[in-house]
């Protein structure tokens, strides 16, 4: 006898269950085949047990800070990991899809027609058929190793206690959090990467600094290393790995093969049902069908990404084309992935290189470090960085941000991007305070000004400002708004440099501006102390001079016996601040004033870079003494 449904799906993974949900909620008749238990990879050994063992090594790690002495029982973390997957295959098990209208079979699915299947002796017919078979650990064909008791991600939860040590084959994502999350429960790990650097799919200089933090940690990282043989050796395992052609052995307790993926191809005959494969992948076309009429493949057996969010996509994707007349595209213009280290690193779109292979000097790239946002000053150690590429217009090409937090923020550039906003509009999206997504509205507000910057009308009055257009020139834009003139006037009269310099022992008089300080006014709300000398006025000359250099956007227009000058040029619309230092010999101390020319200026921000120069001329002047 053979049962006949309207939508088969083999393989119960992440890729499967949505593909399976998908087809009931359109009212077919579906059924689901898996040789395991639903769930798959990603509930039985990917994101939910990592994701479990990251989260407990997360609490581990700041506990220590505080009792460095703690110990942990694995045996307790394995169990906790246990019931942590229990309770999400609780969602997805035989009886939940029976009361959403899924039959479930647990077998192996063996095609004899097109679209006829075999299971444990039981045909299945089927009007479209879903191929969702998954993956398995890529094991290479290492010298000794099939004799070793090597782990993957689908052995290493079943553990009853985690080994003491363990080396790690693989720098990837699986890896590298396997690797942080482990050490800081007690394992003492070391890393074995074939590539120059861990994480090569990521922005370097962002997993440069989870490299370091690694380190920190404890971790041991081999890059640059092949591993060229494996061996038993009692109770632990020998790898000999190649770095810098000299050998090197590594003996550890546990071995974890992280080397990727691949598909899982064989024993479904898919050659009868008219499939093409290769051991790589399924090939399918941009609506998701096979070679083989009304027969789909999604999720990690299709590629190119190997993620549970991509497999879902895929998934309802491929079932709305299986039962809809009207055929939709996958597009993965829009794929995003986050690697669960401390701090997480998130992606979305073309990173910075693949930007400027693509669209050439046409990108404008925008960085924001952590360091600015006070949420994240609010937690000790806390480092990350966020950078956003956009196109000439101001719309997002990819990004990339290392950081607490980093997945929930990806998801927001990920919207943005998707919808094909601009991302200066931000710059008028309150969020709450503090929080780490503030960072993005802080972007947002850079990238609004640019924008403006870049309207024909502004460019040209900086033109005029910059002196390589006639100021009366202008008059051929009188049509142009209120605020564009105002704009012009500012630029044009922020070429005038004020009479400055000393007079009579002290600096001139400026024009006054709302946010100029200096440290010889009466005026309470614009006073701002001297600098103290560091030993003699040379020395102090010395460490001025060094700081001034180090300053980014400040420029040195004048050093005279008892006088420095210099320009800071703000990044948005490129006005002047006049920088003046003094040195007081009677008083010992170098008298400061800072103002902006045309009395334009973000809040404070005169009085905020004082601040940043003064604590960095006492920083170098320290390190001088010491």
């Amino acid at each position: 006898m053979v049962k006949k449904y309207d939508i088969a799906v083999i393989g119960a993974g992440a890729a499967g269950l949505t593909a399976a949900f998908t087809a009931a909620g359109f009212s077919k008749k579906v059924v689901l085949i898996d040789k395991n238990l639903p769930g798959g990879e990603c509930t039985w050994s990917g994101c939910i047990p990592s994701k479990s063992l990251i989260n407990i090594a997360e609490e581990v790690h700041h506990a220590k800070k505080y009792t460095p002495d703690l110990q942990v029982d694995t045996a307790v973390v394995l169990k906790d990991i246990q019931d942590i997957i229990q309770k999400v295959y609780a969602g997805e098990s035989p009886e939940v899809l029976k009361e959403s209208g899924i039959d479930f079979i647990n077998g192996y699915a063996k095609f004899v027609g097109t679209h006829t299947v075999e299971v444990e002796g039981e045909r299945i017919e089927a009007k479209k058929i879903i191929l969702s078979t998954g993956s398995s650990p890529l094991v290479p064909p290492i010298e000794g190793l099939d004799k070793a008791s090597y782990l993957t991600n689908d052995s290493i939860f079943n553990l009853t206690t985690f080994p003491k040590t363990m080396t790690i084959l693989g720098g990837g994502p699986i890896g590298v959090e396997l690797s942080q999350a482990l050490n800081r429960i007690g394992v003492r790990v070391t890393i074995v990467e074939k590539s120059e650097r861990i994480l090569p799919k990521d922005e370097e200089d962002q997993v440069r600094l989870i490299h370091q933090r690694l380190l920190d940690e404890g971790v041991t990282i081999h890059t640059s290393a092949t591993a060229v043989k494996a061996a038993q050796n009692g109770e632990k395992i020998d790898l000999v790995i190649e770095k810098d052609g000299k050998e090197t052995t590594i003996t550890n307790e546990g071995l974890l093969v992280a080397l990727g993926r691949k598909a899982n191809v064989d024993g479904y005959n898919l050659e009868t049902a008219g499939v093409n494969y290769d051991s790589k992948s399924i090939q399918v076309d941009d609506h998701m069908e096979t070679s083989a009429k009304g027969i789909y493949a999604i999720g990690d057996v299709v590629g190119p990404y190997q993620l549970s969010h991509m497999a879902n996509y895929q998934g309802i994707t491929a079932t709305q084309n299986a039962i809809l007349p009207i055929n939709k595209k996958i597009d993965y213009e829009q794929v995003t992935w986050c690697t669960y280290t401390d701090p997480e690193l998130g992606r979305a779109g073309l990173s910075e290189e693949q930007a400027r292979e693509k669209y050439g000097e046409d990108i404008r790239v925008y960085e924001h470090d952590y360091a600015d946002i006070d949420r994240a000053n609010t937690k000790k150690d806390s480092i990350g960085h966020v950078k956003v590429i956009l196109d000439k217009k101001g719309y997002i090409l990819g990004a990339s941000i290392l950081g607490d937090r980093a997945g929930e923020i990806i998801s927001q550039i990920q919207t943005i991007k998707s919808l094909h906003i601009n991302m200066g509009k931000l710059s008028g999206v309150i969020h709450p305070y503090p929080t780490y997504s503030e960072v993005l509205v802080k972007i947002g507000k850079k990238v609004y000004v640019d924008n403006l910057m870049n309207q024909p009308v502004v460019k040209t009055f900086n033109k005029a400002r910059a002196g390589e257009l006639p100021a009366e020139k202008i008059a051929i834009f009188g049509a142009v708004t209120v605020a564009g003139i105002a704009v012009a006037n500012m630029a044009i009269k922020n070429n005038i440099k004020p009479k400055l310099g000393v007079k009579d022992g002290q600096l001139k008089e400026v024009p006054k501006t709302p946010n100029a300080v200096s440290s010889q006014t009466k005026a309470e709300d614009k006073y701002v102390p001297a600098f103290p000398y560091s030993g003699s006025r040379e020395e102090a000359e010395k460490c001025l001079i060094g700081m001034l250099k180090g300053y980014e956007g400040v420029d040195i227009v004048q050093v005279e016996q008892n006088y420095v000058y210099a320009i800071a040029k703000s990044k948005a619309f490129k006005f002047k601040d006049d920088l003046e230092f003094y040195f007081n010999d009677d008083d010992g101390q170098i008298e400061f004033r800072s103002a902006s020319r045309v009395g334009y200026s973000d809040a404070g921000v005169n009085r905020e870079r004082y601040e940043e120069m003064k604590r960095r001329y006492m920083t170098i002047a320290s390190h001088k003494r010491s």
